[in-house]
């Protein structure tokens, strides 16, 4: 980007040009040469010069012409910086950081091969602290773009601060490294003072999520690391992540310590998005998250009931008619809310089909019943309206069907079967009835193969080195899935051991969370509780084959694996 000193240079120079009272001749003469040698520079702007080899050095800081750096006693003022070449401003919002943080924004623009840093009119300096100004690469040079990668820093008191604060930020859920996040130290102590006031002193992580604080006073300093996403140096609530330490920072010239926080979200209070009532016998409910605290409590009039949570929405099915409004009520902790519906616009009721299900929708595992999902709840099913033929012969196979007494939405259906055949079941009209009485009625089908106990795996998983006086839940996961396929509350225990047969061939994992309020889940941390988010351990295993037997010993540790020489 041109300055406006370049431009306001350019057309001083455009405008001597070819002026005087010399003839044709005399000017060409004149101009000639300088065409030729390359000397008609007074015709354009400082631009990137194009050949040669190419700029690999960045712009260097004339100290000579520059305000002297490291300077104590300072007094507001204008800071000059001189480069030995044309520079340019790249990013300045992004790149430039001063710490502690100043209460209005600088003007901080180009003159000349100068880039200068000026305070604001209102801002004043706090005494005796030491300012580091971090340009960042914000500097860059007009050719090749270069940074000049420059750290200016002053003292309002009588010496320059010496000591650094670093270390690591990373996500408390997946152990990852945090970009671009704000690590802050204050000399206010207080629990609210992240509310309140902005940073003594602040740094920002790198793509490693690591962060230095140099030129620190010794002191004892209250850290806080947070993802500043209004750039206000303010915890705003749940909206924005923090980390936080468990004490106080002490630093002195024997203790300047290497830190490790790990960043969180609160869990915002539930509330309620959408309430809609689709059909008969069903109400549907969007919250702003997964309703893992809510509780519904229903009218008697209304039984029995069956509620499903899928992310963000809770699906309540009942099996009463209501002709008029009716009251729901929701219940967390001490709150009671009463939510008003509506009768369904409609009596009609979609047709009772098969909902075919996420995963493996055509395989039966050896010793296991069939397991079909309904679009609604059953109450009954009638054996003598189903069929079920193996194989291309079609010959017909006794089936005994029930529903599952925890999931009405789940059909079981046991039947002896041959090991890799294929079968086609037929579930006529009337085979199936809803609460509701409806009935299924067009044949309904499902196609589907019988595995062998060769073409699954088994595990046998141990678990060593748990602390008997905490819980913990263990879930095993598909790679790359977030839903387990298993999930166990252990408690109480310093080993466990379980075998997980007929597992398909591939890639898995096991998940351990360290539940120290033992509400059988990952529970993130608060901030004004004090409560750090719960610990993790993920282990992805080695892969598991057809009918092979993996026996695995599993020794948890929560620690977070850091990059090679900044571990702790």
């Amino acid at each position: 980007m041109e300055s406006p000193a370049l431009s306001a240079l350019g057309s001083q120079k455009r405008a001597a040009r070819c002026s005087g009272a010399m003839g044709w001749l005399s000017a060409m003469l004149l101009v000639l040469p300088l065409f030729f040698s390359g000397g008609f520079w007074g015709c354009a702007n400082p631009v990137a010069p194009s050949g040669g080899p190419r700029d690999t050095l960045p712009p260097r800081l004339d100290t000579t012409l520059s305000t002297p750096n490291f300077q104590t006693h300072f007094q507001k003022q204008r800071i000059e910086l001189q480069f030995d070449e044309w520079v340019q401003l790249k990013d300045v919002f992004q790149q430039v950081v001063v710490s502690p943080p100043l209460e209005y924004p600088p003007k901080i623009y180009i003159r000349k091969k100068a880039v200068r840093f000026e305070f604001d009119e209102r801002e004043e300096l706090r005494p005796d602290a030491t300012y580091v100004i971090n340009f960042g690469e914000a500097i860059r040079d007009l050719t090749e773009n270069n940074p000049a990668e420059l750290v200016f820093v002053f003292s309002t008191g009588a010496y320059i601060d010496s000591l650094q604060v670093e270390g690591h930020v990373v996500d408390a859920f997946s152990g990852e490294p945090v970009p671009e996040v704000l690590f802050l130290l204050y000399e206010n102590p207080a629990d609210s003072v992240i509310f309140t006031e902005r940073p003594f002193y602040f740094g920002r992580t790198d793509e490693q999520g690591f962060f230095r604080i140099a030129n620190v006073k010794s002191g004892r300093f209250k850290g806080l690391a947070l993802d500043d996403e209004n750039l206000n140096y303010l915890y705003d609530g749940e909206g924005e992540a923090i980390g936080f330490l468990d004490s106080l920072l002490v630093v002195s010239d024997s203790v300047q310590p290497r830190l490790l926080v790990r960043l969180f979200r609160e869990e915002p209070p539930l509330f309620l998005r959408s309430r809609e009532v689709p059909q008969p016998g069903l109400v549907r409910l969007v919250f702003n998250r997964p309703p893992f605290d809510a509780r519904l409590e229903v009218p008697d009039s209304l039984q029995p009931v069956f509620s499903e949570a899928e992310k963000d929405t809770l699906r309540l099915w009942h099996a009463g008619l209501p002709r008029a409004p009716w009251n729901l009520l929701l219940l967390r902790d001490t709150l009671r809310d009463t939510i008003l519906l509506e009768p369904p616009a409609s009596i009609e009721y979609p047709p009772l089909r098969l909902t075919p299900p996420k995963t493996r929708p055509r395989e039966v595992l050896p010793g296991r019943a069939l397991a079909l999902k309904l679009a609604r709840p059953l109450a009954r099913v009638d054996t003598a309206a189903i069929r079920l033929l193996e194989d291309s012969l079609r010959i017909p196979v006794p089936v005994q069907a029930r529903v599952d007494s925890l999931h009405p939405r789940t059909l079981l259906l046991d039947f002896p079967r041959k090991a890799g055949a294929s079968y086609e079941l037929r579930l006529l009209p009337g085979a199936l009835t809803d609460w509701w009485g409806q009935s299924n009625a067009d044949t309904l089908h499902h196609a589907f193969k019988a595995l062998a106990r060769e073409d699954l795996a088994s595990l046998t998983l141990q678990i060593e080195g748990l602390d008997s006086a905490l819980h913990y839940v263990v879930r095993l996961l598909k790679e790359k899935e977030t839903e387990p396929l298993r999930e166990f509350r252990v408690a109480r225990r310093s080993t466990w051991q379980r075998t997980f047969d007929l597992l398909h061939p591939g890639n898995y994992r096991v998940e351990i969370i360290e539940d120290r309020n033992a509400d059988g889940r990952w529970t993130t941390g608060n901030y004004r509780l004090h409560r750090q988010p719960e610990r993790r351990f993920l282990q992805t295993l080695e892969p598991l084959r057809a009918n092979w037997e993996v026996n695995v010993t599993l020794i948890p540790d929560f620690s977070v694996k850091l990059p090679a020489k900044q571990t702790f």
